[in-house]
Order: C-alpha cells, then sequence, then structure tokens
C-alpha cells in the first residue's frame, strides 16, 4: 500500500509552523481523503503527522513531529498537559480555555471548560472526524456533566464542515463560573461563541484595579464582565451598553449575583448611537471600556474594519473627562498593533484630545500565543489616558 504521505518546501521563516499552506506542497504521495492522517517530509526529512484538507488554503494542520497517531491516549496527555500548565499560571480557578487549537498541540481543537460543563469546537477537517476521541479523552480525565458542541461559525465552512451545534455528551444546565473572584451565569447551549469571552481576564483585572471611585461606561458589555468588575473595583456607577436584549437581561442577573447591582445600570441599544446620544447629552465617565466584536473578519475587510474601529474609539474619546481612561480591544487577528495604535492617533486628533498610553494587555494565559505562529495572538487593548 502506497504511503499517504506529503513532501513540502516552504520559505525559511515558516520552518516551525505548524500550518502547510497549498502553495507549500510539492508533491503528494497515495490517494487522500479529507481528514486523512498523512506523513510530512520536507527535503527528504520526515517533520510530522497531520490532518489533510484539499479544501481548505490550510492544506495540512501537523499535530505531532512524532510518528504517531491522533488518538485517545495522545489526546488525553496533551488534555492533562494543557491542564496542568493553566493551573500553574492560574492557581485559583477552575474555569478557562482548556484548549487553544494549536497552541496545545491540539490543531483543530478548541474547549472552553466552566466547571463540569465543557463547550467543544472543531474547526480542522481531521480533528471533526475524530471528536468522539476528544470526548473519550475528557470523560476520562474529568467528572463531566455535559460536552456541548458549539460548530456554528464561518471558519467550518473554510473547511467544508456543516455549520452546527448540539449536545455530545449529558444535559446542558446554567453554571456559575468563577474569574478573579468574580461570578457569572453561563449558558453554553444560549451563550454566544462558547458561552463567555475567558481571553480578556488579564484587562478586567486591569479595570478593576483602575475603577475605584470613578463613573464608567462599558460599552459592547455583552452579560456585564467588565462592568461588574468595575463596580467590584470600586467604581461609583457603571453604565453597560449592548445591542443584545437577552445579554443585558443575563448582566443584570450577574451584576445581582456579585452583589453589586445597585451600582450597574444596562442599556439595550446599538454602540455607536448611544455614544453620538451620550455627547449630546454631554455626558462624561472617568473611564471607558470598549471591548467590540470583530470588525474585521478577513484580510479583505481591513480597510472598513479600520473605519469602524477609529469612529468607535472616537466618540468615546470625546465622553472623556480630563484625566479620563480609554480601555479599547481589538480581537480582530489582522488588525496588528501597529494598525491599531495608527487608528487611535487618528481618533485622537479628529477628538482634539491628547492622551499617553499607560498600559497595553492581550489575551490571558489560557490562550497561549506561539512565536512561530502568529495566528495564534489576535487579542490586542491599549489602555490610554487624557493628558
Amino acid at each position: 500500500m502506497t504511503e499517504k504521505s506529503v513532501h513540502i518546501q516552504r520559505k525559511r521563516s515558516k520552518k516551525r509552523h505548524i500550518w502547510v499552506f497549498k502553495d507549500e506542497i510539492v508533491q503528494i504521495n497515495g490517494h487522500l481523503l479529507q481528514g486523512d492522517i498523512v506523513k510530512v517530509y520536507e527535503g527528504g526529512k520526515f517533520i510530522g503527522r497531520g490532518f489533510y484538507n484539499s479544501k481548505s488554503n490550510v492544506r495540512i494542520r501537523i499535530f505531532s513531529s512524532e510518528d504517531e497517531d491522533f488518538d485517545c491516549p495522545l489526546i488525553k496527555k496533551r488534555i492533562a498537559d494543557a491542564y496542568h500548565y493553566r493551573k500553574k499560571l492560574l492557581p485559583e480557578e477552575e474555569d478557562f480555555r482548556l484548549i487553544y487549537g494549536e497552541s496545545d498541540n491540539l490543531t483543530g481543537v478548541v474547549i472552553d471548560k466552566y466547571q463540569d460543563h465543557f463547550a467543544l469546537q472543531t474547526y480542522s477537517y481531521g480533528a471533526d472526524l475524530r471528536k468522539d476521541k476528544i470526548i473519550e479523552a475528557l470523560l476520562a480525565l474529568f467528572p463531566v456533566k455535559c460536552i456541548f458542541e458549539k460548530n456554528d461559525f464561518p471558519a467550518r465552512s473554510l473547511e467544508g464542515l456543516e455549520r452546527k451545534e448540539g449536545v455530545l455528551y449529558g444535559k446542558p444546565e446554567e453554571v456559575i463560573i468563577s474569574e478573579n473572584g468574580a461570578k457569572f451565569y453561563v449558558n453554553i447551549k444560549e451563550g454566544q461563541k462558547t458561552g463567555y469571552y475567558f481571553d480578556q481576564r488579564i484587562t478586567r483585572r486591569k479595570v478593576r484595579e483602575m475603577s475605584e471611585g470613578k463613573d464608567v461606561l462599558d460599552v459592547f458589555t455583552y452579560t456585564g464582565s467588565f462592568a461588574i468588575n468595575a463596580a467590584l473595583g470600586g467604581a461609583k456607577k457603571v453604565l453597560g451598553i449592548d445591542g443584545s436584549a437577552s445579554a443585558i437581561e443575563l448582566a443584570k442577573r450577574n451584576a445581582v449575583l456579585n452583589n453589586v447591582g445597585d451600582r450597574c445600570q444596562f442599556l439595550i441599544g446599538n454602540a455607536f448611537q448611544v455614544l453620538r446620544e451620550l455627547y449630546y447629552q454631554r455626558k462624561v465617565f472617568d473611564l471607558i471600556v470598549l471591548d467590540p466584536p470583530p470588525f474585521i473578519k478577513r484580510l479583505k475587510e481591513k480597510e472598513s474594519g479600520w473605519r469602524g474601529y477609529r469612529d468607535i474609539n472616537l466618540q468615546a474619546m470625546r465622553l472623556l473627562k480630563r484625566n479620563g481612561i480609554l480601555v479599547t480591544s481589538t480581537c480582530s487577528h489582522y488588525f496588528f498593533w501597529q494598525d491599531f495604535l495608527e487608528c487611535l492617533v487618528s481618533a485622537a486628533e479628529d477628538a482634539e484630545r491628547d492622551f499617553k498610553i499607560i498600559g497595553r494587555t492581550t489575551q490571558g494565559p489560557d490562550h497561549p500565543i506561539i512565536l512561530s505562529m502568529p495566528e495564534s495572538e489576535y487579542l490586542r487593548c491599549f489602555i490610554l489616558q487624557v493628558y
């Protein structure tokens, strides 16, 4: 039987990258099916095994540098390693992103842990075919009540995969999670993405530290995580804005859960429109948090997304008091640090405000960034102060 293998050639800067793109393949041996495991060679040297997908621009996702299979023992070991890594860096936490794909040596797999409930995403054909092995590994490692598939997202289509959601094990229930001592209700089945955004844990802690005695505005509040952290940090009052009525209702419940409901007000509305209305009403704030959804999902959207980020930051800058602080984020991978900086400079010029950079944050330690794989970084945050 002909060995299923692929020979590649790529630039020196990509030598350690675990994705192989279609233009890097020089030879294919054997009849390859979608999701097949293949051996990968470069310059005649074996470099690993990976999942093959002829429908994706990422033709191969390498999952091991050894000649081993993607089976339950391998998956179990890597999940255990990822868990221990997180417990070392976040010793007080039990709720976090347990597996962050390539950064945890499980390419095409994301797992969020909410107490004994797990949200699973598979964004590669090979990993999707082997979901049963991932489930088996989770059941062997943890006292699992529910595993819920959250695979209704656009990247699946790029892999030729069906978009879908559903129960893979057990029964989903609402759970209460903890982050830096704050508590939040999470409903995996009904929530956006996988139910909660763990990636901003560092920035939320910063906001809590800066909020004492301040009037705070939290834009794109979702379930109120920034607003509640501000209140827990001693904010005088907090206003959270979001376009989703269901998110606002959950934010209100979360505020009550953390005993800060008396200082948190939540408003349903379009963020761009509400900020303009607040400006016309001459409202001002000591601290404003901007945590928008990604305005740039593909490289071709960069120009229009840049304008969106500039506009929302301009509106926020006009609402800051003297010495006010703006905590502003982007979760668009293609909006790099320099792009974001230039956008903020442009917004500040039109707002006729001067700022100093007093901090920068990125995704938390449960979303590790790989040096050789810039795609693993996507969250960037500047903390600016008016002067």
